[in-house]
């Protein structure tokens, strides 16, 4: 199992570094430029479209938590549907899965061997893209009063990790137990698209305040506050609870799946009692 790790962890290395640059860059653009239309943004501050995409423009700190804070995961999670969806079923698609399967490996082994290396990716890839941004919130510093230190910037970024784990881990369930890589990534983004809106339309609107529990998005701060008085500890255990139990039910679909045959899970047979 630890072989396919590294094989699985490897072979993603061109991905946390095309990511992790590419978000790193997105959060820099915001960062750099701040100086530069801080008397702008005030302006946009109260603006009804920028409240319901949870965007706060009222301070430095609450510009970056609304922009490179928010958006990188959900901009992680794009290559969190690709890679935990291609992962069983994509390869099953590929003709791939066949032929691991049928070497002497346990199933429980090949799933948590693949959702090792990609829960370590995706911590890389936040690491990678904190690391890019530090340097450059310290040059703003200079220039403008903030209250981040480029460590807690790193931290921030990386609080992250947990909603984007619980998002891949409820794709690769998707991916184990649906017959098609297309049909997994298609209800996973759904699911993504839904509870991002979720939250943001639940504190808007409040008919809809029954529903925000069940948005991943509610246990991730992207505020000002998270810099304030820092990642809440609570949250975060909730995301990593959500986390194993979807790579719990990954191991009970992959073990129970037939592959080769691309069938719904009602169509599959049961087991005999």
């Amino acid at each position: 199992m630890l072989n396919l790790f590294k094989h699985e962890l490897f072979s993603r290395w061109a991905a946390v570094l095309g990511w992790g640059i590419g978000l790193g860059a997105f959060g820099v653009m915001y960062t750099s430029i701040f100086p530069q239309v801080a008397d702008e943004v005030s302006l946009l501050a109260d603006l009804q479209i920028y409240a319901a995409l949870g965007i706060d423009l009222t301070s430095f700190e609450a510009f970056i938590a609304s922009t490179t804070i928010q958006f990188v995961p959900i901009l992680l999670g794009i290559y969190a549907i690709i890679t935990s969806t291609a992962t069983l079923a994509g390869e099953e698609d590929d003709g791939t899965l066949e032929t691991l399967v049928a070497m002497p490996i346990a199933r429980w082994q090949i799933v948590t061997a693949k959702a090792a290396a990609i829960a370590v990716a995706l911590a890389l890839t936040l690491l990678l893209a904190g690391l890019i941004n530090a340097p450059v919130l310290a040059a703003v510093s200079q220039t403008v009063e903030v209250d981040v230190a480029p460590g807690q910037l790193i931290a921030v970024v990386l609080s992250g990790w947990p909603i984007v784990l619980a998002f891949t881990m409820i794709g690769l369930f998707l991916s184990a137990l649906l017959p098609t890589r297309r049909a997994a990534s298609l209800t996973l983004a759904v699911l993504f698209i839904a509870s991002y809106f979720a939250e943001n339309l639940s504190g808007m609107v409040s008919s809809l305040e029954a529903i925000k529990p069940f948005s991943l998005f509610t246990y991730f701060d992207s505020s000002a506050d998270v810099f304030r008085e820092g990642v809440r500890a609570g949250d975060a255990a909730v995301l990593l609870a959500v986390a194993v139990v979807f790579f719990g039910l990954a191991l009970w679909a992959f073990h129970r799946r037939d592959l080769t045959v691309g069938a719904w899970p009602w169509q599959r047979p049961q087991p005999e009692s």
